[in-house]
């Protein structure tokens, strides 16, 4: 291990009028050793070039050495140098008192809420996929040609990388049957980035903004924070009450929607909602955000086209490679009109200017070379089979239940008799150890909630076998 040298220099300079140099040299450097800013084992500046950067004799530093090495603080090594000694230890120094500085007030900044890692038997919450089947290799070798590539000297497009842009288009265009071009979107940081931003762009202490109920509660959060005000719309069998928005919506300046997979009833927007929802923005003036966060995974069901499609001036469409390829990947995309991405590009680039370029590059080389679709495919299966076996264990299960939700995504909401709770068999399931979170852990009225004792069950992270085990341990469960 090469020794590292410090890059410390006395506070203030030496004056021979304050006394003797070596002592005040010595005085130095055990304030130094009180405030951290040496460390054992660190090396310190040859005596040589420290001397003529303190503008003092070598033999000055010297006798400073000589000292603090007697007291043990500093050693010797031949050939090496002067080291702060293992056995120093920060010695007292006089601290300056300073106001401590302001902090926010307490809940000016809610905790968010989010499901972090936690430890069980079997995660049956949704929004986790499955990486089991992940295509290693194949990432490995597109991350190693990424890192491999000369680095520019730019920070680079706050839009994105133009290549990837370029790729997700071309995707969209084949998967979605949505045309957009390289500079109609903006690559983030996951859909949640897109969100923050869209909410500074938009909302402020007079606007409103119409969430579905239930919904994804850190998307609540975050638009719910930026607004005046908040206008939860139930969801059924067919999406989004849309009947329910207000006639005058001249307040409501951003819708936020599910309309593929609604999160986490699991309904889809019929046509003939999504038509008059876009009517209804379109007379109010108002924007809808599509966040198709699992849309890519299809059953029983033909697809409908993305809102986008529809009205791309007034539909902001969200998307994410969280649940396509892994969370941790922190990569997603917007696609809106040029000049909303120009100006979200803009908002971006004050905040960080541009994401990451090899990992861009990474994952713009798995799209191109056709690991990212032929991934896709394969995870439809694997989760085809998933489905089937929670649909299998639902209707040979003790309880009276119904299963719905289940034609697209990565979860299935449970509905059980009103004689069995739905909070109760999650809290009986976490205490063997499983986790499956009851709808109204999602649900912001208890409309939602009232209307639909369920657990939402996220089936695509789990193994088969731990589904099946899981899912019977919680619906044998019966405790009102």
């Amino acid at each position: 291990m090469i020794p590292r040298e410090a890059g410390w220099m006395p506070q203030e300079r030496l004056d021979p009028d304050r006394g003797g140099l070596p002592k005040q040299l010595v005085t130095a450097i055990r304030e130094a050793l009180g405030r951290g800013q040496l460390q054992p084992g660190d090396r310190l500046p040859p005596t040589r070039r420290l001397a003529t950067e303190l503008g003092v004799s070598r033999g000055t530093v010297v006798t400073a050495m000589e000292l603090l090495i007697a007291e043990g603080l500093l050693e010797s090594r031949v050939g090496s140098g002067t080291f702060v000694s293992k056995a120093a230890v920060r010695e007292s120094s006089p601290r300056r008192t300073v106001a401590a500085p302001a902090l926010p007030e307490a809940g000016r900044i809610p905790q968010p809420d989010v499901d972090g890692p936690a430890s069980c038997r079997v995660d049956l919450r949704p929004c986790r996929p499955s990486v089991e089947e992940f295509p290693l290799l194949a990432w490995r070798r597109c991350l190693s040609w990424a890192s491999s590539s000369r680095p520019t000297p730019d920070y680079g497009d706050p839009r994105g990388d133009e290549g990837l842009r370029r790729e997700i288009a071309d995707y969209l265009r084949r998967a979605r049957g949505l045309a957009a071009e390289p500079e109609e979107i903006l690559v983030t940081q996951g859909a949640l980035q897109a969100m923050h931003l869209l909410a500074s762009l938009y909302l402020d202490a007079r606007s409103r903004v119409v969430l579905e109920d239930p919904c994804y509660p850190l998307a609540r959060q975050i638009f719910a924070r930026a607004a005046g005000g908040t206008l939860a719309l139930e969801v059924d069998e067919c999406g989004m009450l849309v009947d329910e928005l207000p006639r005058s919506g001249s307040a409501v300046k951003l819708v936020y929607v599910t309309p593929s997979h609604q999160f986490p009833i699991g309904s889809r927007l019929s046509l003939e909602r999504r038509h008059r929802l876009v009517d209804w923005a379109e007379r109010n003036r108002a924007i809808i955000v599509e966040d198709d966060y699992d849309g890519e995974f299809r059953y029983d069901v033909p697809p409908l086209p993305p809102m986008a499609a529809m009205a791309p001036g007034l539909v902001v469409y969200c998307g994410t490679f969280s649940k396509t390829l892994f969370p941790g990947l922190r990569l997603g995309f917007a696609v809106a009109d040029r000049r909303l991405i120009d100006a979200l590009a803009a908002q971006r680039a004050l905040l960080e200017y541009a994401p990451t370029a090899p990992l861009q590059d990474a994952l713009r080389r798995f799209i191109a070379g056709g690991h990212f679709e032929r991934h896709v495919h394969r995870m439809r299966r694997v989760y085809a089979a998933k489905r089937r076996k929670v649909a299998e264990i639902v209707a040979a299960g003790p309880l009276d239940a119904r299963l719905s939700g289940l034609d697209s995504g990565l979860s299935a909401l449970v509905q059980v008799d009103e004689e069995v709770s739905a909070d109760a068999l999650s809290r009986r399931a976490a205490e063997r150890w499983i986790l499956v979170p009851a709808l109204s852990r999602y649900s912001f009225t208890k409309t939602s909630t009232i209307r639909r004792n369920a657990l939402v069950v996220g089936y695509a992270e789990p193994r088969l076998e731990a589904l099946e085990e899981g899912l019977r341990e919680t619906l044998g469960a019966t405790s009102t």
